[in-house]
C-alpha cells in the first residue's frame, strides 16, 4: 500500500497537550529534497554522493562548536530547541518535589549555576580525591575502580546485560577497558598525526593533575600514559571484538579467578554491587591473564595517579572553568577538531536529555510527535520487512532449509517504533538545584542499581533502553528487536508530506539497515528467539562468509584520509546492514506503489528519488580529526561510502542513472557483492 500523505506537525501548545497543525507541503521544498543540494556538473556514475550533495557540501561550513554537520545535526538541533522549550516552561512552573518535571528543571539549573560551581572549586569531589590519594593496597584500588558514583576506569569493566545464550535472563559481562584515548591504535599506530596526539594527551594529563594541585604532575603524567600504553598493548583490535562467538566465554567465579588471578575480583565486584554474582560472560578472554598480571605488578602509587586522572576527567565538565576548558581543549579541539565549546545552555540541554532520557521523552512525545507519523512508519516498516522476505525467498546462494530459519527469524522480529508503551520509573532519584556533582553521582548510582537489580529477573521485552527522542536507531540481537525512535522519524529522514520515494530511500534504508543487522556477519549468529546459536547449514554459512569477505575487501581499498584506509573488517557489520538497507528499501518502495506508476518530479523518476533519499540521509561534513577517530575506532564507514560504497553493488542504481562502463564508479556485475 502507498504511504498516506497526511501531514500533522505538532507545535508547542499546552504543556501536557499537543496542538497540531495540518501542513500540506513538505518541510523541505519542493518535494522533500533541496534541489540546490545537487551538483549537476558531476555525473551520478562518477561520484553519486557528490552528485546528490555537492551543492550543499560546497556552501556548508562546519559550525565552530561542532565536529560535523549534516542530517543528524539538523534533527538534533531541532530536538535541542524543543527540549529547551520544555525546560523553559518548567522554569516557570511549580512541579511537585521528586517529580520528573522537578528533576528536569533542577538538573538543568544545577548545571547552569556557574557562579556556584566556580565558588565551590574542587570541594564537591575533594573527599573522592582524598580517597584515591589514600589507597594503600591493590584491593583498595580495585574497589575504587568499581564505585559507580565515581565512574572510574581500569583494566576491566563490568556491566549487566542479556545473556546471549539464555536471552530470557540477564548476566554480568566483563570486558577489557581502561584507556583515555579512543582506541589502542592511538597508542600504537605509527603516524606523525597520532604521535602529535599522544604528545598532546600526555600534556593534557599533566595539565589536569597540575590544576588539582597534584605534586610532580609531569612525572605522574608520564606514569599514567605509560600505564595506559601497557593496557592498550593487551587490548584486542576493534575487528576482533566484534566476534559474537569469540567474545562469549561463560564461566563461574572460580574459573574467573583461575583465569586472571592477579586482579582483586572480590573487592571489585563487591564495590560494583555484584558481590552475589557467581556466573559471568568474559569477552576478550585471552587478554585477561595479561591485564590481571599488569594490575598486580603496577605499583599502587601509579594506580593512584591513574585514578586521580580518571576522576578529574570524568567530572571535568561539572567542575570550575579551568577543568572544563582543559577537558574540552584536548577532547574537543585537539582530538576531535571542534573549534569552540558549545554554549553552557546547549550543553545543559544535552545533559538533561542524556541523564533523564525517558523523563524528557514522555513530555517530548506528548508535545511534538504526531501519532500519524507512527502509523505511517509502522506501515513502512512492514513493507520493508515484506521486501526482505521476498529477497530471502529468491536467494540463490542459500539452501531451502536455512531460508526457512531465516524467514522464521524475520517474522519473529519485533518493531519498536517511536516511543515505549511504558516509561521508565525515576522514583528514588533525587535531583537538587544546588548540587550538580551530587546529581551526577546520584544518577550514576541510580543507573547502576537498576542494572544490578536485573540479575535474577526475567528480561522485560517491553523495555526501551533509550529515550524516544534519540536521534539514532538500533537493533538488539538478543531480543531480535529493531528500534526506530521518534527522534529519527522527522525530516530530513521522514516527512509524511514529502515524496514517498524519499522517505523510503532515507528512513526506509535505515529501517532496512536495522532489520539487516539481524542478518549481518554477527547478528546472523542469533536465532529468531535471540539465542546465540548456529542455525545455518555449514554450506550456507561458508557462502555467506565468502560474500562478507568480498565486501570487507572492497571497503578496505577505500582511502578516506591520506594514508588511512577504511578497515573493512571493523566496519563489516554496518556495511552489510547498509547494503541490505538500501536494497530492501528500494524494493519496499516498489511494493508500496501497489502497481501504480510513480510521477517524475523535476526530471527525477521514483527509483532515482529513492537513491537520492539515501544520499540525503547520509549528507554530512566533518572535521579531519573526527574522521580519523571514525576510521580508527568506529564501526561505521565514512558517510560518503555509506552511499557510494553501497550503490556500486546495486544493479537497480545502475539502471536508474544509466551508469555504464567508463563511469568512475562502474563495477562489472561479477565484481558486485550481492548478499540480501
Amino acid at each position: 500500500m502507498r504511504i498516506s500523505t497526511i501531514c500533522v506537525i505538532a507545535l508547542s501548545g499546552a504543556f501536557f497537550g499537543t496542538v497540531a497543525l495540518a501542513q500540506e507541503t513538505p518541510m523541505i521544498a519542493p518535494w522533500g529534497y533541496p534541489l540546490d543540494a545537487l551538483d549537476p556538473e558531476t555525473k551520478p556514475g562518477d561520484d553519486f554522493y557528490r552528485f546528490a550533495n555537492g551543492g550543499w557540501l560546497d556552501v556548508t561550513e562546519i559550525p565552530s562548536d561542532r565536529t560535523g554537520v549534516g542530517f543528524s545535526t539538523t534533527m538534533r538541533d531541532r530536538n535541542e530547541e524543543r527540549i529547551a522549550a520544555i525546560i523553559a516552561d518548567l522554569a516557570e512552573a511549580r512541579p511537585s518535589r521528586d517529580s520528573n518535571e522537578q528533576r528536569i528543571r533542577d538538573l538543568y539549573r544545577s548545571f547552569l549555576d556557574t557562579d556556584r560551581i566556580t565558588s565551590l572549586g574542587l570541594a564537591p569531589i575533594m573527599d573522592d580525591l582524598e580517597r584515591v590519594q589514600q589507597l594503600q593496597t591493590h584491593k583498595d584500588v580495585a574497589a575504587a575502580m568499581a564505585d559507580p558514583a565515581l565512574n572510574l576506569s581500569g583494566p576491566f569493566g563490568a556491566s549487566v546485560w542479556i545473556d546471549s545464550k539464555d536471552p530470557e535472563n540477564f548476566i554480568t559481562w566483563i570486558g577489557h577497558s581502561g584507556l583515555g584515548l579512543p582506541d589502542k591504535s592511538y597508542y600504537e599506530r605509527e603516524s606523525e598525526r597520532l604521535a602529535e596526539t599522544r604528545e598532546q594527551y600526555l600534556a593534557h594529563i599533566g595539565n589536569m593533575l597540575g590544576l588539582a594541585g597534584v605534586d610532580d604532575a609531569a612525572a605522574k603524567a608520564d606514569a599514567v600514559f605509560g600505564l595506559e600504553k601497557a593496557i592498550a598493548a593487551l587490548h584486542w583490535e576493534r575487528a576482533e571484538r566484534r566476534d559474537a562467538n569469540r567474545t562469549y566465554n561463560k564461566m563461574d567465579r572460580a574459573a574467573l579467578l583461575e583465569l586472571a588471578p592477579g586482579f582483586q575480583w572480590a573487592a571489585y565486584l563487591e564495590s560494583a554491587g555484584l558481590a552475589e554474582a557467581d556466573v559471568f560472560v568474559i569477552r576478550e578472554k585471552e587478554a585477561f591473564p595479561g591485564l590481571a598480571t599488569l594490575f598486580a605488578e603496577t605499583p599502587v602509587e601509579t594506580w593512584r595517579a591513574y585514578l586521580t586522572m580518571r576522576l578529574l576527567s570524568g567530572f571535568s565538565r561539572y567542575l570550575p572553568p579551568a577543568f572544563d576548558d582543559e577537558g574540552f581543549d584536548f577532547y574537543g579541539k585537539k582530538l576531535s577538531g571542534q573549534a569552540e565549546q558549545r554554549t553552557r545552555e546547549k550543553r545543559g540541554v544535552d545533559l538533561v536529555n542524556n541523564f533523564l532520557d525517558q523523563a524528557v521523552g514522555e513530555i517530548y512525545i506528548e508535545r511534538y510527535f504526531p501519532e500519524e507519523s507512527k502509523t505511517q512508519m509502522t506501515e513502512l516498516f512492514e513493507n520493508v520487512r515484506s521486501a526482505l522476505r521476498t529477497r530471502i525467498e529468491n536467494l540463490t546462494w542459500m539452501t531451502p532449509e536455512t531460508k526457512v530459519r531465516a524467514l522464521e527469524k524475520l517474522d519473529k522480529m519485533t518493531a519498536k517504533i517511536a516511543y515505549p508503551d511504558k516509561w521508565r520509573d525515576f522514583s528514588g532519584l533525587h535531583i537538587r538545584a544546588n548540587d550538580l556533582i551530587g546529581n551526577v553521582k546520584r544518577v550514576r548510582e541510580f543507573d547502576a542499581a537498576r542494572d544490578v537489580a536485573r540479575l535474577g529477573q526475567p528480561v522485560d521485552k517491553a523495555e526501551w533502553f533509550t529515550g524516544p527522542q534519540t536521534v539514532n536507531a538500533f537493533y538488539s540481537p538478543s531480543r531480535n528487536e529493531a528500534f526506530i525512535p521518534a527522534g529519527y522519524i522527522q525530516s530530513p529522514l521522514f516527512d509524511p508530506n514529502a515524496d514517498p520515494a524519499l522517505n523510503y530511500g532515507a528512513i526506509g534504508s535505515i529501517v532496512g539497515h536495522e532489520i539487516g543487522h539481524g542478518f549481518d556477519d554477527q547478528g546472523s549468529k542469533y536465532d529468531g528467539d535471540g539465542f546465540l546459536a548456529d542455525w545455518w547449514s555449514e554450506e550456507d554459512r561458508a557462502a555467506f562468509d565468502a560474500l562478507g569477505d568480498r565486501l570487507a575487501e572492497q571497503f578496505s581499498k577505500y582511502e578516506a584520509l591520506p594514508g588511512l584506509f577504511v578497515n573493512g573488517r571493523q566496519t563489516l557489520g554496518e556495511n552489510i546492514g547498509d547494503l541490505a538497507g538500501v536494497v530492501v528499501a528500494y524494493h519496499a518502495y516498489l511494493l508500496s506503489l501497489d502497481g501504480d506508476e510513480p510521477p517524475v518530479l523535476d526530471g527525477f523518476t521514483g527509483p532515482q528519488r529513492v537513491f537520492l533519499g539515501r544520499a540525503q540521509a547520509r549528507r554530512f561534513k566533518q572535521t579531519e580529526e573526527s574522521m580519523r577517530q571514525r576510521l580508527l575506532s568506529a564501526p561505521h564507514s565514512p558517510m560518503d561510502l555509506r552511499v557510494n560504497g553501497m550503490v556500486v553493488n546495486i544493479d537497480e542504481w545502475y539502471e536508474a542513472f544509466d551508469v555504464e562502463p567508463g563511469d568512475a564508479m562502474y563495477l562489472p556485475p561479477e565484481d558486485r557483492v550481492y548478499i540480501w
